[in-house]
């Protein structure tokens, strides 16, 4: 069952994190312009559930632990965003190197920072922190399938053991692809950009 949580009126980091020594693989996304609304997901991550349980209940979803685990992909939709900072870090978190992508805003008074990472989904080896400024009539939901979801005790050792063996570990792809090999761009696309033939 699909599942959409508002989590506004929550700092989104003290909801959305990963309490259980776990670390999560964001999906993003590179507008020109990330003004307005922003979205992106993650996967492996832990959602803190005390402020939301009568949101779940009225969507047919009974959960009695405080927290729920989700390692299959979670979207997250944050709406009025006025910008964010970036920060890519490549090997080891405190010495690697890092790069920083940025999208100019100005702070103004109310205005609510949303923070997260994870390892990047599109580069082995990357780290991704994550900061998005939004403005204070801003809006956050968060979106999973109940099937990929599993609820949790952060204190219970069988709990939080339970969750690792759900973990899911995102696999790079080292393959080129169809379009940069050689052969296959020859066979099915000859020398135009249609496509000839089945595969």
């Amino acid at each position: 069952m699909k599942l959409s949580v508002d989590i506004h009126k929550e700092e989104f980091d003290s909801v959305v994190g990963t309490d259980i020594e776990v670390i999560s693989t964001i999906f993003l996304n590179f507008p020109s312009d990330i003004n307005g609304v922003y979205e992106f997901e993650l996967m492996n991550s832990v959602i803190n559930l005390d402020s939301f349980r009568d949101q779940m209940e009225e969507q047919g979803f009974q959960i009695k632990d405080s927290s729920l685990f989700v390692f299959g992909k979670m979207k997250i939709r944050i709406e009025g965003v006025k910008g964010a900072d970036f920060k890519f870090i490549e090997g080891d978190y405190r010495i690697g190197r890092k790069q920083y992508h940025t999208w100019p805003y100005t702070l103004e008074k109310g205005d609510i920072v949303c923070m997260c990472g994870g390892n990047l989904s599109f580069l082995a080896g990357y780290y991704a922190s994550v900061i998005i400024v939004a403005e204070g009539n801003h809006r956050v939901t968060l979106t999973f399938d109940t099937d990929e979801a599993l609820p949790i005790d952060i204190f219970n050792k069988d709990s939080t053991t339970r969750a690792h063996s759900k973990v899911i570990e995102y696999e790079h792809t080292i393959s080129p692809g169809k379009m940069f090999n050689f052969e296959i761009f020859q066979e099915y696309l000859s020398a135009g950009r249609k496509v000839i033939k089945n595969e």
